[in-house]
């Protein structure tokens, strides 16, 4: 199958076999699109039909307020899900946009045949929704700690917050983050400019290092920034 692979690189499908993904796809009525740079993949507002995987590429979620201002909510990368948090609430649309960052390969599937046990009540079926669940979990988390960056009173101090997580996930003083400057200003709601100084003042005082979108957080000072 040619969309195996990428499939199998997703947590939704791992440990899948050829056979098992034709299945599901079948199953699940998933339906494929390639989206070049800049396009809108999903509008803030519209009603959820179908929920999103990323297989290829990546895409930045966004946010507009009723007075036009954008803020970004995360990054989504290959195997990340959109939608399925929004799609069996109350009130089903999507709360936000997803826009392609670069030429993206999106899968999108059908949001009722998710937890609608086909006829043939497939075990596969029931491991994808036991995935999804998981994935919406690690979503919660990601929004948490978003939360917590936000409720620091200082750029400075949001600043740290992240790039302190970011360290403890890389299980390295060394570890490369999903945004550029003008995306995680807008994901800390912070301004750009007084976020560059902010940087700057922190790679003089060698608590930082950065280098586009790599960093450094020196662990020597790390009990301290908090």
């Amino acid at each position: 199958m040619e969309h195996f692979k990428l499939l199998k690189a997703t947590k939704v499908f791992k440990d899948a076999t050829e056979f098992e993904c034709q299945a599901m796809m079948y199953c699940l009525k998933t339906k494929f699109k390639t989206f070049d740079k800049h396009n809108i993949i999903i509008n803030q507002g519209d009603d959820i039909q179908d929920v999103v995987l990323i297989l290829k590429g990546s895409a930045i979620v966004e946010n507009t307020d009723a007075l036009g201002n954008i803020s970004v909510v995360k990054k989504l990368k290959p195997g990340d899900v959109y939608g399925i948090e929004s799609a069996y609430a109350v009130e089903q649309f999507f709360r936000d946009s997803v826009i392609a960052t670069e030429k993206t390969f999106v899968m999108f599937m059908n949001k009722h045949r998710l937890i609608t046990p086909c006829e043939n009540k497939c075990p596969r079926h029931e491991f994808i929704v036991r995935n999804l669940m998981k994935i919406v979990a690690d979503g919660a988390n990601e929004l948490l700690d978003k939360i917590t960056h936000m409720s620091k009173k200082t750029i400075r101090d949001k600043l740290l917050s992240y790039f302190t997580l970011m360290s403890k996930k890389a299980e390295s003083e060394y570890f490369e983050i999903p945004f550029n400057k003008t995306e995680l200003a807008s994901y800390l709601a912070v301004d750009r400019s007084a976020m560059s100084t902010e940087l700057s003042k922190l790679r003089d005082e060698g608590i930082i290092d950065f280098d586009k979108k790599e960093y450094r957080l020196i662990t020597s000072n790390l009990d301290d920034l908090i």
